[in-house]
């Protein structure tokens, strides 16, 4: 018989969903389970379209029933008692818990553009960049006039260490955007700064010689504040922005890994030789300088603090250090680096108080100990990697989202951040390791309370689980009233390997 015309459609789409579902069906039952289902959908468009009830909720429902045919096909080519019972021994399983946590860093790297961040940090837009080395006068100087910065790197000059070097400040400032005031870092820097470094401008020019005369109010922008605050528009170049409250000529855009003063420095300006009274707001002052072959830090170090002497200047409550960019870098990672190993050492201690002595006692073999331990300590880094990561994508896009930029405190919160967020995931990964088979390592299942809950000042209670693969039965005390009430585990003898083998 026929489908009426007005049903034709709705049919068609109907036989079409089917026969995609049918290919999940097995092969040999694949044209029965079709002509089956094509059947029922026939009669419902028949009966909808005689009755006149060819409307949309019943055709949502017509669709409903249809979309229903890809889980009917795919429980037809495998049993559902066997698929969840193999996807529970899975999810159990050692291999499972590391890759879901490995999965999940992924994922984190690369939606929270973490990757060209860190690609940024560790490359660099200077040539020969280990023969650049950072000079800081680390203090709170209130003051500097610029004569005196340009005055130390004359004395620095003539150390025998050094090819060449220029003086720069740094310090907070507010850049004034069309849209809103950020506030960011600041650096001034000689006119022949970016020239020892050998770096040019991703967008239009970097500072050079003879810029303190005729170009005196131009300002460089750092990748960043431009991708942020300017949209990364080339036509900014030649525009004008505001720096506390001074008009500056914008004249280039610095290369996103270029990272040799603190990474949050967003607006460069020019030290000013030529007025006297001109003094820095700044928190550090030094210079960068291009070194001879073989220098290193402790060396230069060393013949600048003298020479800084020899010229008659002495900062109070000051410190001289030297540094190179990559050293910067491998200081702020090492910090992470730290707090991730401080914290694993801390979850070790608390896992072996709780459960590693029971481990202890447990009749196990050394491959045995070694694999538990080696899983617990795997399964930690990652969940404090992705916990560190989670952290600093949290932080910075909260800080873009509320000053309009990196603020300067952004990487020490985020350390801060990253301590209270891992509390979470190293609690749970004690937890996690504490409920795992000592030889398998497999999550244990079924747990049945046992003893007399009510009565734990003159009797005992507590939880065991079992190994779903008979290795061994763990009881865990609901409370510990007594020395007895400890976290016990017990080896399964040969004798329960048929019992076992039965369940599976």
């Amino acid at each position: 018989m026929p489908v009426p015309s007005p049903a034709q459609r709705t049919f068609t789409i109907c036989r079409a969903i089917i026969w995609l579902a049918s290919w999940l069906a097995p092969a040999a039952e694949r044209n029965r389970w079709k002509t089956a289902w094509n059947r029922q959908a026939w009669h419902w468009c028949l009966f909808l379209a005689e009755t006149g009830a060819l409307n949309r909720n019943n055709k949502l429902e017509l669709a409903k029933f249809c979309w229903s045919a890809f889980p009917a096909a795919f429980w037809l080519r495998f049993d559902r008692e066997e698929f969840f019972s193999r996807a529970g021994s899975l999810g159990r399983s050692p291999s499972f818990c590391v890759s879901a946590i490995a999965l999940a860093v992924i994922v984190i790297l690369l939606g929270g553009g973490i990757i060209p961040a860190a690609r940024s940090f560790v490359s660099s837009p200077i040539p020969d960049p280990d023969r650049v080395q950072v000079i800081s006068l680390d203090g709170k100087f209130r003051r500097v006039r610029s004569e005196t910065l340009f005055d130390l790197a004359e004395a620095w000059k003539r150390s025998k260490y050094i090819e060449d070097i220029a003086p720069y400040s740094w310090g907070p400032a507010k850049l004034q955007t069309p849209q809103r005031t950020v506030p960011v870092l600041s650096a001034r820097v000689a006119a022949d700064y970016f020239q020892i470094l050998s770096l040019q401008a991703a967008v239009g020019r970097a500072f050079r010689t003879g810029d303190e005369t005729t170009c005196g109010n131009c300002v460089l922008l750092s990748n960043e504040i431009w991708r942020l605050q300017f949209h990364s528009d080339p036509s900014v170049i030649g525009g004008e922005v505001e720096i506390d409250g001074s008009p500056r000529k914008i004249v280039g855009v610095l290369p996103r890994n270029f990272h040799l003063l603190p990474a949050e420095i967003s607006v460069w300006t020019l030290l000013d030789s030529g007025t006297p009274p001109f003094s820095n707001f700044v928190e550090r002052i030094g210079a960068v300088a291009r070194t001879k072959p073989g220098t290193t830090e402790r060396k230069l170090e060393t013949d600048l603090a003298d020479l800084t002497e020899n010229a008659g200047y002495v900062f109070p409550a000051s410190l001289l250090t030297v540094t190179s960019g990559s050293a910067e870098v491998r200081r702020y990672i090492g910090s992470y680096a730290l707090l991730v190993l401080l914290a694993v050492g801390c979850a070790m201690l608390i896992v072996y108080v709780r459960a590693g002595a029971e481990v202890g006692r447990a009749a196990l073999s050394v491959r045995d100990r070694l694999r538990w331990w080696s899983f617990f300590v795997t399964k930690t880094v990652l969940l404090l990697t992705g916990t560190g990561l989670v952290a600093w994508t949290v932080v910075h896009r909260l800080s873009i989202a509320i000053y309009g930029s990196i603020h300067p405190m952004t990487n020490a919160v985020g350390l801060w951040v990253f301590l209270i967020f891992s509390l979470a995931p190293l609690s749970w990964a004690i937890r996690d390791q504490q409920r795992r088979c000592r030889v398998c390592l497999r999550r244990l299942g079924t747990p049945i309370a046992i003893g007399a809950p009510g009565h734990v000042l003159l009797d005992w209670s507590g939880t065991e689980m079992v190994c779903s693969e008979g290795h061994g039965v763990l009881y865990l005390p609901d409370s510990q009233a007594n020395w007895l009430e400890r976290a016990r585990w017990d080896n399964l003898d040969a004798s329960w390997a048929d019992l076992f083998r039965d369940s599976g």
